[in-house]
């Protein structure tokens, strides 16, 4: 290849240069297999951003052994069905972010300006459908969640849950009130989903015999979760590509002296945890409240939320289930940016298989 043609060579494939017959089912299935092999982080990380201070988990190795030897390993993934029903809201936030960032060009050249835009309106577009599936599938995972000395034994010899609110007062010092679910459904999934959708959707009944069909409970905190969702993409996209400039930058110093230059796709699988640590640091007070917001009963404003954390946890709640949220985003990062790249690789027209890198 000529000098004259390194220009065309590229580090980034855009959305024209894509096949999208290959590009959406492949991309489907790569998000689907991560999402299911890291879902006890996503459970996890949920029960430990509800709980009072530590009353009931130590940190997210103690939440998942004490899950599984108390509930049983199928209980790391509570909702899961549900969970991945978020791949087709995760469809269009990916496809929506892939045609704004390259029609983004009119608007400005530079690609952390346009990556920032482009997650922004993804996440504003896909929080439509995932804001409910969000809700379900959070209720459905803290199913079962209360304190070791709350567990039981039945004459059979089995470990159930005691009825977390028959005292009240107890509930409120330990947990945050939330949809109860009785005991003797609590094996079957279709059923605990039928009960929290029931009890979402009439919620705002009045105290009188007649029920009022509503759907806001399954819009309840939409607009602190489109701001999260939308900062943290503002936040993520721009830092991966910087961390992957900056590494490819390195990376041509070393090839200059002669070392052994690092692959591409080793390159963003670096980048991508990164990203995932910078955006996760900064929002992570905003996750906690927005999960408390979407599984609490009593309807409570954001800044109600966040100066009850204060109070409960202090500077605490910066790291309130951090260490979960950060072993899955950075590992969910990292196996779904190498979904990602691959995928739009194998993806890639015929006629622009010698541009890219």
């Amino acid at each position: 290849m000529s000098e004259s043609d390194e220009p065309s060579i590229t580090h980034d494939i855009d959305w024209p240069m894509l096949d999208k017959s290959r590009y959406i089912p492949l991309n489907v299935l790569s998000t689907f297999t991560v999402r299911s092999l890291l879902y006890p982080f996503t459970l996890v990380r949920t029960r430990l951003q509800v709980q009072i201070q530590s009353t009931i988990y130590k940190g997210t190795w103690h939440a998942l052994t004490t899950t599984v030897r108390h509930e049983g390993f199928r209980s790391l993934y509570k909702g899961f069905l549900v969970y991945n029903c978020q791949l087709l809201p995760g469809l269009i936030y990916i496809t929506t972010f892939e045609a704004t960032r390259s029609h983004a060009n009119i608007l400005s050249r530079n690609e952390y300006l346009r990556a920032g835009l482009a997650g922004s309106i993804a996440s504003l577009v896909a929080q439509i459908l995932a804001c409910p599936i969000d809700i379900i599938s959070q209720h459905m995972q803290l199913v079962g969640l209360t304190s070791p000395e709350k567990k039981t034994h039945t004459k059979d010899g089995l470990k159930s849950i005691s009825n977390t609110e028959v005292d009240l007062s107890k509930v409120k010092r330990r947990q945050i009130r939330r949809i109860h679910v009785p005991n003797e459904i609590r094996n079957s999934n279709y059923l605990i989903f039928k009960h929290i959708c029931r009890t979402i959707l009439y919620e705002n009944a009045s105290d009188t015999n007649t029920s009022r069909f509503s759907l806001k409970g399954f819009y309840r905190g939409y607009f602190i979760s489109t701001f999260l969702f939308s900062l943290t993409s503002a936040i993520w996209w721009p830092s991966y590509y910087f961390y992957q400039r900056q590494m490819l930058k390195i990376e041509a110093n070393f090839s200059k002296s002669n070392m052994f230059p690092l692959p591409l796709l080793v390159i963003q699988c670096i980048a991508g945890p990164l990203s995932s640590l910078t955006s996760t640091l900064v929002t992570n007070p905003l996750d906690v409240c927005r999960t408390r917001i979407q599984v609490e009963q009593e309807r409570r404003t954001v800044n109600q939320i966040m100066r009850e954390l204060w109070h409960e946890e202090r500077f605490r709640v910066f790291t309130k289930g951090l260490t979960a949220r950060l072993s899955h985003s950075c590992v969910y990062s990292l196996f779904i940016i190498f979904g990602y790249e691959t995928v739009k690789r194998i993806s890639l027209k015929e006629e622009y298989k010698g541009q890219v890198r």
